[in-house]
């Protein structure tokens, strides 16, 4: 278990863990929306990275992912990603760290996780990021 400080919390990480419950996710989905995501992501920058890779996160496969057209051919897309561990100090809701462009919380578990068959500790860090659109499809088919 490795020991992450991060502004005024203590988590508990166990990466390897972590890392694992990614690659067992082995569907992904194939709206438009979720695709776009995939791709911009891509393209995100060193301090992201560097922050996933801490946690053991695979940033292409958040949970209960959101998608909302903003202006602009631009896209602010929610979602969450399962980290197993604790966390031992902070308060839940109540912190954002922005990394890069993402702004990051520890939000309380919700339903249909790939944590749902976990009977190890875990918890979930909420993210938002705005993302162009980088598809040739035009982001009106986001709304049908």
């Amino acid at each position: 278990m490795t020991e992450v400080c991060l502004a005024e919390w203590v988590l508990h990480v166990e990466t390897e863990k972590t890392e694992a419950l990614y690659e067992s996710l082995n569907e992904v989905c194939e709206c438009i929306s979720c695709k776009n995501f995939r791709k911009a992501s891509l393209l995100l920058n060193e301090e992201v990275m560097h922050f996933s890779n801490k946690l053991g996160l695979d940033l292409y496969k958040p949970t209960l992912l959101n998608a909302f057209p903003i202006e602009g051919e631009q896209v602010m897309y929610s979602g969450h990603y399962t980290i197993c561990g604790e966390v031992i100090e902070g308060e839940i809701d109540a912190w954002d760290i922005i990394v890069g462009s993402h702004c990051f919380s520890l939000v309380e578990e919700e339903g249909n996780t790939p944590a749902e068959g976990l009977t190890e500790p875990h918890f979930q860090i909420g993210f938002e990021v705005v993302l162009q659109w980088l598809l040739p499809e035009s982001m009106e088919l986001m709304k049908k």
